[in-house]
């Protein structure tokens, strides 16, 4: 990433996993890289008590306004991509395609789970983020220590818990009643994360950078919508399929 330059960070991945005793909500921070760290210069919240407001276009430019810089000064625009809520998310990968295509700017796709790993608190390891959790399962991601994940991310029921081998599972209150259930009789504790989107900006350089064209959101399942188009569209029915 370019020396001198603004870094934009937008993490709203999110939203329905903070609650009002979460002292983190969702944003966008910007910073500079210097040297081989990145020096935070400003940060914004959203309100997720307020989804339905449109206020990250607001938010992205009052950060930019009190960093000094302004769009023409981002070079690099870090999203947190998923897995998380789908209008959340997607909101997010436009708003970051958009400025790109404007500005020139690289984008990266930090996944979510590395987002919330950044915040989890000394203790035992490794530990698993589960995340889209979705009748009685969840997308997990195990990390051992540092930015990247220690193994390919995938869906997990109760019964994977095991093998999974987590001490300890990063997760908010949509895990399945199962999971719950499960972790307690491992005694595996269970933390809520936190979707911080200073974590987001920390952490980009571990990251690749990609063209605008190439930044999706980060969906561990096909999206309920497609799905249930599926299922009124079989193939042979018209409209479903080849």
């Amino acid at each position: 990433m370019p020396d001198r330059h603004h870094i934009l960070a937008i993490e709203t991945s999110n939203p329905s996993a903070w609650t009002p005793e979460h002292a983190i909500r969702p944003g966008v921070a910007v910073g500079r890289l210097r040297g081989h760290q990145i020096d935070i210069l400003a940060r914004y919240d959203i309100d997720p008590s307020r989804p339905h407001d449109d206020t990250l276009l607001m938010a992205i430019d009052t950060a930019l306004n009190a960093s000094g810089g302004s769009p023409r000064s981002i070079k690099t625009i870090a999203v947190s991509a998923g897995p998380g809520g789908f209008t959340a998310v997607r909101l997010a990968i436009v708003a970051a395609k958009m400025i790109a295509e404007v500005t020139g700017a690289a984008c990266i796709a930090v996944p979510s789970a590395a987002v919330a790993a950044a915040r989890v608190r000394p203790g035992p390891r490794p530990f698993a983020v589960l995340l889209a959790s979705k009748g009685d399962s969840s997308y997990a991601t195990l990390f051992d220590g540092g930015a990247l994940p220690a193994g390919v991310p995938r869906i997990v029921r109760a019964a994977d818990l095991p093998m999974l081998g987590a001490q300890r599972i990063i997760a908010d209150h949509h895990l399945p009643d199962p999971i719950s259930a499960a972790a307690a009789a491992l005694r595996v504790p269970v933390e809520r994360p936190e979707f911080d989107p200073a974590a987001c900006l920390e952490i980009c350089s571990h990251y690749p950078s990609v063209d605008p064209a190439a930044l999706l959101p980060l969906y561990p399942r096909e999206p309920e919508a497609v799905t249930k188009w599926r299922e009124l569209h079989p193939p042979g029915k018209g409209g479903g399929g080849s």
